[in-house]
């Protein structure tokens, strides 16, 4: 038998950068109060000039998707992630010593730039390197230290001040860095760079010295003899019908993901619950969204490879429909007549906590593990990056866009915004997604070319 938990372990260790990358998008909700009121920095944000500190790091994990998937073509992804450490610490380091405004613009940034980096890298080195079997439950490795890093920040954020919780926020990379430069490089580059000696020596480490995976290390290097024969530029591989079709399948599900208002719920969670009538402080309540987050992911790991992708994003986008119009008539209730919500503190926390539960178990892990599965190694780098390119410019227009249309329109209106969009994705992913539990990436690229054994 392959030795599946080194499989686990190099996967964790990818993805503990996505545990500070959590904790990058987690940041701005606990210290919202201390930036917009007075604090040590002395450096006071209006509620709009708050708004970009959690859409600038948005808009830097936008920025770096295309370079990055320069480098992973170039370097591979083992060693593009290491670089992006020490693009965490500088953007750290630029807030824990902020002296202005722009400081903590540049280091949110910075900070999202090197987040963002671990949303292509992570989800491909994973599924590189996993059996068929046990690829769903390594690539969502991923989506769990993500939310893991957003409890973490949630948790420290809820009893620190900004300037030790950031110093806190500092360590994951750090501790990542030590980890993960132990492990492997993806066996799938090595071979795609000729270094056929390292990539055995690879997938002996992965899947152990007595264990036969030569037809497994055969297949890829059969794949990489074809993909070499169809090479031409870039371009006409990027225009590829396959990949075409899988490019528009994988951006679709990140469009979904974002514009079913995570982020507008985790990037500020603290002034929704500020703004509902329930006796629990804002940073106890966040703090429970962190917890649900954490545990979904959890459920998801032990049933995206039973029951498949297409089921599980289904069942999120019912339940995320169901529980954001439950939010939806709350806030449209309080804002008719403050006095009809009252007992009913209760209901924007649970709407939130199935909301959160059910997105983790679909709409979190999914799109990234089918990201990393449909396309092909040659275009997988910058088709990839287009996706996370994707993700990451709709993650900052629902980020900048929600506090001021929450102003503007009120939450009852944004929230059945985000439920309408749920309900629409829903129907498509019914009709247009395909399953890619349990296949080789043979059987997923001859299933997008329309053919069928």
């Amino acid at each position: 038998m392959a030795k599946v938990y080194r499989q686990y372990f190099a996967g964790l260790a990818s993805a503990g950068g996505a545990l500070a990358c959590g904790a990058t998008i987690g940041w701005s909700s606990p210290v919202q109060d201390e930036f917009t009121g007075e604090n040590d920095y002395g450096i006071t944000f209006s509620t709009k000039e708050y708004a970009w500190t959690g859409s600038l790091m948005t808009l830097g994990a936008a920025f770096v998707c295309f370079p990055v998937g320069v480098l992973i073509t170039t370097i591979g992804p083992k060693w593009t992630m290491m670089l992006m450490v020490i693009l965490f610490e500088i953007g750290w380091a630029l807030l824990i010593f902020a002296q202005n405004q722009m400081m903590i613009y540049a280091a949110r940034f910075l900070t999202g730039m090197a987040g963002g980096s671990f949303c292509v890298c992570a989800p491909m080195y994973c599924t590189a390197i996993s059996q068929k079997e046990v690829r769903g439950i390594i690539g969502s490795f991923f989506q769990l230290l993500i939310t893991n890093g957003v409890l973490f920040a949630f948790v420290f954020g809820g009893f620190t001040k900004a300037f030790m919780f950031s110093i806190i926020c500092s360590i994951p990379p750090l501790v990542f860095a030590v980890i993960f430069i132990f492990c492997p490089d993806s066996p799938i580059f090595l071979i795609k760079k000729d270094r056929m000696e390292a990539a055995q020596k690879s997938m002996e480490w992965l899947r152990g010295k007595d264990y036969d995976f030569s037809a497994e290390f055969n297949e890829m290097k059969a794949d990489n003899a074809k993909l070499k024969e169809n090479s031409g530029n870039l371009g006409k591989a990027l225009c590829r019908r396959v990949t075409l079709k899988a490019l528009g399948l994988s951006i679709s599900l990140m469009v979904l993901q974002q514009f079913s208002g995570i982020n507008a719920v985790i990037f500020y969670s603290s002034s929704i619950f500020k703004s509902t009538a329930g006796g629990l402080e804002p940073r106890f309540s966040t703090m429970i969204i962190g917890v649900m987050l954490v545990a979904a992911t959890v459920v998801s790991l032990f049933i995206i490879d039973r029951y498949g992708r297409v089921p599980l994003l289904l069942l999120s986008s019912v339940f995320q429909v169901i529980s954001i119009a439950g939010l939806s008539i709350y806030f449209f209730m309080k804002d008719n007549d403050e006095e009809s919500v009252e007992g009913l503190g209760w209901l924007p926390l649970l709407s939130i906590c199935i909301y959160i539960l059910m997105f983790s178990v679909g709409f979190g892990p999914v799109p990234w593990v089918f990201m990393a599965e449909v396309f092909t190694e040659d275009v997988k780098g910058i088709a990839g990056s287009i996706s996370a390119t994707t993700n990451w410019l709709c993650a900052f227009i629902v980020t900048q866009v929600f506090p001021i249309l929450n102003e503007s329109i009120g939450g009852g209106a944004c929230f059945a915004i985000f439920a309408i969009i749920s309900a629409v994705g829903g129907v498509y992913i019914y009709f247009c997604v395909l399953e890619t539990k349990g296949k080789t990436f043979a059987e997923i690229q001859a299933e997008l070319e329309g053919k069928k054994d």
